[in-house]
């Protein structure tokens, strides 16, 4: 689904096939006689891209240049992606390119034939996929040295060039040689699945329960939140894309992706253990021990009588009694959690503390985020809360997420990749967003970690 750019939010005037753009009254420096076409400000409003006849560069909200790239034509249009991981612009010699925003490097090309039927689609480095109409239209320019005329050899006649598979994973790494290893490591488990006849491919399942409660029924109308369900389900999708599941069925860093969605009302108590069981079960069956799971919990908990609850849709808010006796006591909640460990790592993600837990009754019960997850953690279980001690969770309608949500995503991209391995550790997992949910939040809202496992837990590369 495609949207215009977005072309407010930075006071960029006089761009449109103009000489001398300018951003707050003031000239944007741009070469002499080059032209500007196109216009496209990043989505928080943190920088732009301006498209011009002889390059496509980035400025930040001060005018300030950030990068700046020749072009292979008149830049007449540009875009970006709406979760600013991507710039994509249209170039007069009918090519359309995909940029990288950080460095504006290209990352991906497209070429639409004549014809509308056959297309081709490139790297730099020249690993393309095409229709049969196509193939021949990539080729390689040989330079011979000043004394010879050049040459060109088709792409076509190189077939290790040919990767299809491979292609659709450039946009979603941001990079070739990442890319390549995904879709080589899937290749080699479908070609085992393939010959040994095996119901699965090989290799380390991550498994998924992301439970997320916005609305609670008619016994707990007053707890009402406005991001939880979303927040569960942005973390899912994150873990699927970015882990191979929806380009690649057979994963990339795990063979296999298993995801469970519990929202609103489907995450009654029973459902809740249903999936737990469920999700046990499952990771039983794997031969290798090295399955993973990550189960987050967003919504509303509770201390009544100095014991800890996670609040199930349907919970009965009337009083303090009523919710020991229909929510779920974190205690119960943890034997089912270590289950799960008994099979591999697992990954508890809470965001339960928020403001405005009360029973009808007026009880107030806002828990203690360090002894829920105290109450969480244990041997193979390593737990991240939303926030520390007494802290509020916080969600905002600028983000359409809650803070811990949103940070979370952020470091399933490679942001939290610190030493640019491809990979996320536990430790760059806690590092980031220990220290990006801080910033955030004004420093009102910090992390609670209880790390029991170190290893590589997720491809980087949202």
């Amino acid at each position: 689904m495609t949207r215009k750019p977005k072309q407010d939010g930075i006071a960029v005037a006089d761009w449109i096939n103009s000489y001398s753009p300018e951003i707050g009254g003031r000239p944007i420096p741009i070469r002499s006689y080059d032209i500007s076409r196109s216009l496209a400000i990043d989505p928080q409003a943190l920088y732009f891209v301006l498209g011009t006849s002889w390059s496509l560069r980035a400025f930040g909200s001060d005018g300030k240049s950030l990068w700046q790239r020749e072009v292979p034509g008149e830049v007449w249009a540009v875009n970006i992606s709406g979760d600013g991981r991507l710039v994509v612009a249209a170039y007069d010699d009918g090519t359309i390119r995909w940029h990288h925003p950080d460095d504006g490097r290209e990352l991906l090309a497209l070429q639409v034939l004549d014809d509308k039927k056959n297309w081709v689609l490139w790297t730099p480095e020249g690993f393309y996929a095409a229709t049969p109409g196509a193939h021949g239209v990539l080729r390689w320019l040989v330079n011979r040295g000043p004394d010879e005329a050049a040459d060109t050899v088709p792409v076509s006649a190189i077939p290790k060039l040919n990767r299809p598979d491979a292609l659709p994973l450039i946009l979603q790494e941001r990079e070739t040689a990442r890319a390549l290893g995904i879709a080589d490591v899937a290749a080699a488990r479908i070609d085992v699945k393939n010959v040994t006849g095996a119901a699965e491919a090989p290799g380390a399942r991550l498994h998924v329960l992301a439970i997320g409660i916005k609305e609670y029924g008619d016994k707990a109308e007053a707890l009402r939140l406005k991001f939880a369900d979303k927040d569960a389900e942005d973390v899912a999708n994150a873990l699927l894309s970015t882990q191979g599941g929806k380009l690649n069925k057979l994963g990339g860093l795990y063979a296999q992706i298993v995801p469970q969605y519990l929202p609103n009302d489907q995450a009654t108590r029973e459902n809740i253990f249903t999936a737990l069981d469920t999700m046990q079960r499952r990771m039983a069956t794997s031969p290798s021990g090295q399955d993973m799971a990550v189960v987050m919990f967003s919504g509303h908990g509770a201390m009544i009588d100095g014991r800890l609850f996670l609040l199930p849709y349907g919970v009965n808010a009337r009083t303090a009694a009523s919710i020991k006796g229909s929510a779920i006591a974190a205690d119960e909640f943890q034997q089912e959690i270590k289950k799960l460990a008994t099979h591999g790592h697992v990954l508890v993600l809470l965001d339960a503390c928020h403001s405005g837990a009360a029973a009808a009754d007026g009880t107030g019960f806002a828990p203690n985020a360090d002894l829920l997850r105290a109450a969480m953690a244990s041997g193979n279980i390593s737990v991240l809360t939303s926030s520390s001690a007494a802290e509020v969770s916080r969600e905002n309608d600028d983000w359409k997420n809650g803070a811990f949500t949103k940070v979370l995503i952020e470091a399933l991209g490679k942001d939290a990749d610190e030493n640019h391995d491809g990979m996320i550790s536990m430790s760059e997992l806690t590092t980031y967003i220990a220290r990006r949910l801080p910033g955030l939040t004004g420093d009102k809202q910090h992390p609670g970690i209880e790390q029991r496992f170190q290893s590589n837990l997720f491809a980087a590369g949202l």
